[in-house]
Parts: C-alpha cells; sequence; structure tokens
C-alpha cells in the first residue's frame, strides 16, 4: 500500500489529511504553499487535471474530490468506526452530514468568499452572493437544532462525517469569520481538542 497525499495547508485537502491522521493510515504528505500560478500549470494538472488540491494517489490510481476521497479511504483501506453501513440506523444522518458539509455548506461558503476578495473569474452577480449567504445561514439553523442533544452529529459519537463537516466549519470561520450559535461553536471545539484535527492543522500558514 502506498498513499501519498497532495495537500495545501487551509484548503478542503485538510479533510482527507484529518482522517488519515485519524485512521491511523501510512501515507507520503506532499505539502505546498497555496499558488494558483503553479496549480493552473501543466507541471500540477500532470498531477491533478483540474489543478486543485487535493490529489490522492494509492499505487499511482488518483482520486480526487475531498469527500470522494473520504469515502475511498474508508471503503478501500477499513474497515473503520468512522464510517457507518447501511445496516446503521444513522446511515441516512451520516450520509447527508458527510456530503452536506460540502455541496449544502463549503460550496456557498467558497463563492461567497471568492466573490467579495477575489476578482474574475470568481465574482458572481450581487443576487446570487445574497442567495449563497442565505443557504450558509438556513444550513447553520439546520445545524445548530440538530446538535442540541447530542455531541457529534451521530448518536453513537465520532464520525468521519465530523470530519467533513469540521473543515466547512473551519473555512467558514477563518476565511469569512462567521459567529457560530451556541451548539455549533461548542461542537467546533470538540472537534478542534482531537489530536488529529491538531495534526492535519499543523502548517497553516500565520
Amino acid at each position: 500500500m502506498s498513499l501519498t497525499l497532495f495537500h495545501s495547508p487551509g484548503t478542503r485537502s485538510i479533510r482527507a489529511l484529518w482522517l488519515l491522521e485519524e485512521m491511523g493510515l501510512p501515507y507520503e504528505l506532499k505539502s505546498m504553499k497555496y499558488d494558483g500560478a503553479y496549480f493552473a500549470s501543466d507541471e500540477f494538472r500532470a498531477i491533478n487535471p483540474m489543478g486543485k488540491v487535493p490529489a490522492l494517489y494509492d499505487d499511482g490510481q488518483l482520486i480526487i474530490e475531498s469527500t470522494a476521497i473520504m469515502e475511498y479511504l474508508l471503503l478501500r483501506h477499513g474497515p473503520s468506526p468512522l464510517s457507518v453501513g447501511p445496516d446503521n440506523p444513522e446511515f441516512a444522518v451520516y450520509l447527508q452530514w458527510l456530503h452536506m458539509a460540502e455541496s449544502g455548506m463549503a460550496n456557498y461558503i467558497a463563492v461567497s468568499f471568492g466573490n467579495k476578495f477575489g476578482r474574475d473569474p470568481y465574482k458572481v452577480s450581487e443576487g446570487f452572493d445574497a442567495y449563497c449567504r442565505f443557504q450558509i445561514t438556513k444550513a447553520m439553523e439546520m445545524l445548530e437544532s440538530h446538535l442540541e442533544d447530542r455531541e457529534y452529529l451521530l448518536q453513537t459519537g465520532f464520525s468521519a462525517a465530523d470530519v467533513s463537516l469540521g473543515y466547512t466549519l473551519f473555512f467558514a470561520q477563518t476565511c469569512t469569520g462567521t459567529k457560530f450559535p451556541n451548539s455549533v461553536a461548542d461542537y467546533f471545539k470538540r472537534l478542534a481538542s482531537r489530536p488529529a484535527f491538531q495534526k492535519a492543522m499543523s502548517d497553516l500558514p500565520e
């Protein structure tokens, strides 16, 4: 087995790095400063044709997209207590948050962040930016309600869904200054106290 992760501090590759640490899998880390020009180069696009991180190689097989990498690691290099199967009563909740963390939250955060601080081609209309911020608010309200009676997303405890969502909350807090409601704030503190989270964040830029 040979796992190699191409990673840039602060980006979605944190999800893959955090999960590798939680699972205790051996891996080689190729960490690099975020550089849009380099990621767009032919050299890096030979590594990942999309020109971004994360990119995971498993014995030469390329897997991209952070949540897809998570599912791949759990299925290919499991079994792991961090995953939940279809026979588990919380399977639907697990899958929902594993993917909603990106498609229903981080995606909208990235659009709004890019629109505020970026330049073309990241600029969007004022109306679409307002729509993204509305979706972020709805998701945070849903998460706050969900966490009222539990410490993690699942009643049974910490899972890979928390890794996926934990990165989204980190992104929201550090890049947009999002203020979390009480239950979400407490939840993020629990996630941030995990040694694997701290290891994944250890090379963040100052």
